[in-house]
């Protein structure tokens, strides 16, 4: 693997990363099946930004629509069927599932769930969508349910099930999953991490 460090000066800021390449698809094979993996694992109406990495299996459709940024990951096995919005450099681990919470019409007296009105056969509700802002990582096996905000910059450990709405920049764990600590130190630096968002981002 070769790493090459890249620093760039704008707006007052110094940005660094490292450059890695982690793909196991050959070089010369990798645009053609990436290009390949995207398009078996997207919907119709889903509408992707620039360079999705779409894991072996993972599956991405919406009924009503689904918008994802620039730069985003998603794992092997992984299945998103939900409306809403993925934004850019958003990381999501293996086996991840992002439904929506009323896919069915479980309130139909006398109607058999298997036969109550689905979310496909009604207009858009505000429980149908997710909103995941940038820069997120959502860990392996995580439940993400319909009508929540995950906040820029947090991380979703493991096996977590969100059900509720993650501030920005928490680190939250659990079922549900609850803030159990900030991913910097300060508030000064989710600031300054967000202004080098903005920079990646223009």
């Amino acid at each position: 693997m070769r790493l090459l460090k890249i620093s760039e000066k704008k707006d007052g800021l110094t940005m660094t990363s490292i450059n890695t390449r982690r793909s196991r698809i050959p070089a010369p094979l990798h645009s053609v099946t990436r290009w390949a993996l995207n398009k078996v694992a997207t919907g119709s109406k889903v509408r992707v930004g620039r360079g999705l990495r779409a894991g072996l299996g993972s599956r991405i459709s919406s009924i009503h629509g689904l918008e994802i940024g620039d730069h985003v990951s998603i794992g092997p096995g992984s299945l998103i069927e939900v409306d809403g919005y993925i934004g850019d450099f958003v990381l999501i681990a293996r086996n991840v599932q992002i439904v929506g919470r009323m896919d069915h019409d479980i309130g139909a007296i006398g109607v058999p769930v298997v036969r109550a009105t689905w979310v496909g056969d009604r207009d858009a509700l505000p429980e149908d969508a997710v909103r995941i802002e940038r820069d997120v990582w959502i860990g392996a096996g995580v439940i993400v349910l319909g009508g929540v905000t995950i906040g820029e910059g947090s991380i979703i450990g493991a096996g977590s099930l969100v059900s509720k709405d993650i501030p920005p920049y928490s680190v939250a764990v659990g079922s549900p999953a609850r803030r159990i600590s900030g991913r910097f130190a300060s508030e000064a630096e989710c600031i300054e991490h967000s202004k080098g968002l903005d920079v990646l981002t223009e």
